[in-house]
């Protein structure tokens, strides 16, 4: 194995689990609506949420770069066309109140976090964050994880104006690192984004798939490695 010199890390599902948040999330996206006016049961909210996530996340995914902020403004004002409720800057000013409230109150890192991050850093890898994020989103989790001390470099997507799977994102994180793509580890949970944006850069590839009742698909976007749990990079790390 090359010797790896850096640890690239995506943030969101990959640092943390998102069903940590899941609850938070669904009281927030049902408070908007009802504020908005609708009247339907819940589970119906949260359908056309999903569908409404489904249907901007692929109609964004092929852009180079877009603010975070744009895209779930437009999933918020797609379900609430489908639930025939009407959206205002008021409303959605509460729902961001309300989420960053109950994010604040569930945030939890993966297991291992830190003491795996101590580890690498004692081996002298370079340790950075890669996320698509917008600025205040990515500080807001990075404080949230006490992670401020552990880590070389932060990159959103708002600051590298490139989101995964992009190449430019990846570039300015290995420049920042100082290494080539070969002597790079990045660790991701999002196929589609984060692995085959990294293989396409040349990076070593780490896919982190907690599902134990079943294996990642065998699509185009294939990890060179995969692991259940944050401190088996130490395996990938001599």
């Amino acid at each position: 194995m090359t010797h790896v010199r850096a640890v690239l890390f995506d943030f969101g599902g990959t640092l943390f689990d998102y069903t940590t948040l899941a609850e938070g999330e669904r009281d927030s996206i049902v408070a908007l609506a009802r504020w908005a006016g609708a009247t339907t049961e819940t589970k119906m909210i949260l359908r056309a949420y999903r569908a409404a996530l489904k249907r901007v996340f692929y109609e964004y995914l092929p852009r180079p770069y877009y603010l975070h902020r744009d895209l779930f403004r437009d999933v918020l004002l797609a379900m609430a066309e489908d639930l025939q409720v009407a959206i205002t800057e008021e409303h959605l000013a509460r729902y961001r109140a309300l989420q960053y409230e109950r994010r604040e109150r569930d945030f939890l890192l993966r297991a291992g976090v830190h003491d795996t991050l101590t580890a690498l850093r004692a081996r002298g890898c370079h340790l950075g964050i890669v996320s698509n994020a917008d600025d205040d989103q990515l500080s807001h989790m990075v404080k949230l994880g006490q992670l401020e001390s552990y880590f070389d470099s932060l990159l959103s997507s708002e600051q590298a104006r490139s989101c995964k799977p992009d190449l430019a994102i990846f570039q300015e994180a290995l420049q920042r690192a100082d290494c080539a793509p070969e002597e790079a580890l990045f660790v991701g949970d999002s196929l589609q984004q984060d692995i085959a944006g990294a293989n396409r850069m040349g990076l070593q590839s780490v896919l982190i798939w907690s599902d134990a009742e079943r294996e990642p698909p065998a699509g185009e976007h294939r990890p060179r490695h995969v692991i259940r749990h944050i401190p088996s990079l130490l395996e990938l790390v001599p």
